[in-house]
């Protein structure tokens, strides 16, 4: 269901049979992809295009943000994407661009970020094709359509959003599968793999250590291994771990896991 949640083109919907079983604030999410200056904004009824923005707010609509941004009858609104990054416009292959023939970045890209540059100055500056990356919010389909390969999309940093509430997080499979993936790749690719502390070894080894001392579980030992789990799942779910995890800040994890399993 993550794909439901983050899409920035509501591509996706969910269709959860029996009703009521997965509850998607139980998920993590991303920031939106505008912003509203809300002492400009007038909430018009009477008027398309705020009654389109009314409509759209809750789930992400790059399209209609575009056109929204464009025509807001108080220019309160605009893209404002939780995706930091870079397009790359591979310029020493650009020999193989025929702009005037293909297309394809400059149709699929939601917020008409690409351009064919046509001053003297511009085509010196970027060659064929270029892209305003003050509207781009490195979606990718440009890299995804160019049939030559010429077109790089980095994405640097995304603003992550915990669950709005505690749950079962059926997430964390899925994540967990993706990150495999990841690692597989960057293997094969020859780069170094990024080492994620084992965080499970550690809690095993409290586990042991509990049930050497009490050999027998009682209520009250049960509620201690309750207490525990519920302490190390707030813990995986933090933004500020996974951010280690990404800057490989092993001995920040482990002294964080140390601080809140012995309180």
């Amino acid at each position: 269901m993550l794909c439901a949640v983050i899409c920035p083109n509501d591509a996706f919907h969910e269709n959860i049979e029996p009703e009521g079983q997965i509850d998607l604030k139980q998920y993590p999410s991303i920031g939106k992809f505008f912003k509203i200056d809300m002492d400009k904004c007038i909430e018009d009824k009477k008027n398309d295009v705020c009654l389109l923005c009314l409509k759209v707010r809750d789930r992400n609509q790059i399209k209609n943000y575009f056109k929204i941004e464009k025509e807001c009858p108080t220019h309160c609104f605009s893209i404002d994407s939780p995706i930091e990054g870079e397009v790359i416009i591979k310029k020493n292959m650009l020999h193989k661009c025929t702009p005037e023939n293909c297309k394809a970045c400059i149709n699929i890209c939601p917020t008409e970020s690409f351009f064919i540059p046509e001053k003297a100055e511009d085509v010196k500056k970027y060659g064929k094709i270029a892209c305003n990356e003050d509207e781009c919010f490195y979606c990718g389909a440009c890299e995804n359509s160019c049939p030559d390969d010429l077109i790089i999309v980095e994405r640097k940093e995304i603003l992550i959003k915990d669950p709005e509430k505690v749950g079962n997080y059926p997430w964390i499979e899925g994540w967990i599968k993706s990150i495999k993936e990841i690692f597989r790749k960057r293997l094969i690719t020859g780069k170094e793999q990024i080492s994620i502390p084992i965080i499970e070894e550690e809690v095993k080894r409290i586990k042991e250590k509990i049930a050497e001392e009490v050999p027998q579980l009682s209520k009250e030992d049960r509620k201690k291994l309750i207490e525990l789990n519920e302490k190390v799942q707030t813990l995986l779910k933090s933004s500020k771990i996974r951010y280690w995890i990404k800057d490989k800040k092993t001995e920040k994890i482990r002294k964080e896991l140390n601080k809140i399993l012995n309180k």
